[in-house]
């Protein structure tokens, strides 16, 4: 930084000691070590992480995004701004302003934020140790940052951001330029854990009478929500700091503790009509004792044409479906988990369908195996059949499942993507291969009536009932098999399912008198 650092000024060198001294102590502060350009970016963008040490890596995912880690827009809901000023020692000053918002077209968001440090009133004196006038010193930031949700990844976040920064020591100045990267994974474990990776200054350069570069910096975080209010954030840089923070929530209020390289931050927020905010933190400088940040936001109504992620997440699961309809399996897996990944909340159902889905499509290695995707994609019979064995599977109706895959490859007996898909699901649900049964589907629903009537003849019913439900599952049009199981249930004694059975055979055969009749003469015909 300007630490070390020598400026030359109209008429000789200019000792900056007030100045420089109170940067230096800002930045060890910060950083754990003194001299680095570009700290004002490590000054901190809100009391809420400052509070929690700022350990927030992981943690963020409002507009302080663009500062601590601009991958966290990709989690962004709407419309948000932050403001803090901060007196700090010496006459010195530091303000921030951000703004944020979500994307209109995608999952993500973008953000911009600007930062200003500045000190005045320094005495300068030239090399002859003469007073030549006051001056000042002031570093001005700009910051424009961006990310994605779901992009390589449906729980992966990636951002991006460019940022400048202008100095100015007297009447001498210079500019330093730098893009920063970042990636958050998660939330797992339900909801509670999520990673974090903030890589500053991969790209650099300079403009002015500088030797200064702002010199690259990783970052990785992690935030686990403990149980209920409670969550805790830890992050480690490269260069060896430790950051920890918790915080504890309480409906409007929260309170929160952090660490900094075993120097204590202490904070806590009020939240208003869930739009305003106003949170306070306490650093402990292990020098400079205690100071204080307060630090106000604001989150906009949602506009008219906004998105909330909730939005994007109904989106995704719709084309999902869509997709799945289309019997393209590995893209709708894709698309299933990047709505969960935005939206857990979609629902349990769709939840665990998409969970059955991956290990069924994990079992079958159908993403090393492009050949059998395209198989189980063509319009034909075995292709529909398979589908409905997959939906069946992903609704947890496996005996169903399995039958109809038996029926799939029975089909195109040739063609090894059935066979893997039976291999599959008898693996995942326990059943045995029944090669006997390895049938078309007409034919395989044949041979369950068959096995059926020699059932009821044997006075098995509810065997019989069984196989013939099993021949629907195949032929849910065959009006001889709905009547068959009328008659197994009768002869078994439940009247009420033997009704349904034979009212249902008498939709798909309404000419069948017979069984009209014998309906009239049980009372079976209203």
């Amino acid at each position: 930084m300007w630490c070390a650092r020598k400026q030359r000024w109209k008429s000789g060198i200019y000792v900056a000691a007030a100045v420089l001294a109170l940067a230096c102590a800002q930045t060890a502060w910060a950083e754990g070590t003194a001299g680095r350009a570009g700290q004002i970016f490590e000054f901190g963008a809100g009391a809420r992480a400052l509070g929690m040490g700022s350990a927030y890596t992981a943690a963020v995912n409002d507009v302080s995004s663009v500062y601590y880690n601009p991958a966290g827009l990709g989690l962004l809901q709407g419309r948000e701004v932050s403001l803090m000023h901060a007196a700090l020692y010496e006459g010195a000053s530091y303000d921030y302003l951000g703004y944020a918002q979500n994307s209109r077209t995608r999952p993500g968001g973008w953000g911009v934020e600007l930062l200003r440090l500045s000190a005045s009133g320094a005495e300068g004196r030239d090399e002859f140790n003469r007073p030549t006038g006051s001056f000042g010193y002031s570093e001005m930031a700009f910051g424009f940052a961006s990310a994605w949700r779901g992009f390589l990844h449906p729980l992966l976040s990636l951002g991006i951001k460019g940022k400048a920064l202008k100095r100015e020591l007297g009447g001498s100045g210079d500019t330093l330029y730098g893009m920063d990267l970042g990636a958050q994974m998660g939330p797992f474990l339900g909801r509670r854990l999520m990673l974090g990776l903030a890589a500053q200054n991969v790209a650099s350069l300079k403009q002015g009478d500088t030797d200064d570069s702002l010199r690259p910096l990783v970052r990785f975080g992690a935030a686990y929500r403990v149980v209920g209010p409670l969550s805790l954030a830890a992050d480690v840089s490269d260069a060896g700091e430790l950051r920890v923070g918790t915080e504890y929530s309480m409906g409007i209020m929260a309170l929160r503790v952090g660490v900094v390289d075993q120097a204590l931050a202490f904070g806590g927020g009020f939240l208003f009509r869930d739009r305003y905010s106003v949170d306070l933190a306490l650093l402990n400088h292990p020098v400079l004792g205690l100071s204080q940040r307060i630090s106000v936001g604001y989150r906009f109504m949602p506009a008219a044409r906004s998105k909330p992620m909730q939005h994007f997440a109904a989106e995704y699961l719709a084309e999902a479906q869509a997709v799945l309809q289309r019997r393209e399996y590995l893209k709708a897996l894709e698309g299933l988990e990047t709505a969960m990944g935005l939206d857990d909340r979609l629902g349990a159902e769709w939840k665990a369908k998409s969970e059955r889905l991956r290990r069924l499509v994990k079992r079958m290695s159908l993403d090393s195996h492009p050949e059998d995707a395209q198989v189980l994609a063509e319009d034909s019979q075995a292709s529909l059949v398979a589908y409905a064995s997959i939906e069946a599977y992903m609704s947890r109706e496996e005996d169903r499942a399995v039958l109809l895959a038996h029926a799939a490859q029975g089909a195109e007996p040739g063609k090894g993507a059935y066979g893997r898909l039976l291999d599959a699901l008898t693996g995942l649900s326990g059943r045995p291969i029944e090669r006997d049964q390895i049938l078309p589907p007409v034919r395989l629903a044949e041979f369950k009536m068959r096995k059926a009537l020699e059932d009821i003849y044997a006075h098995r019913y509810e065997a019989a009932a069984g196989l013939l439900r099993e021949s629907l599952w195949l032929d849910p049009s065959n009006a001889l098999a709905w009547t068959r199981m009328g008659s197994a249930y009768f002869a078994s004694g439940d009247k009420e399912r033997a009704a349904q059975a034979w009212r249902k055979a008498l939709e798909l055969n309404p000419g069948d008198e017979k069984l009209k009749t014998f309906m009239i003469q049980q009372g079976m015909d209203r």
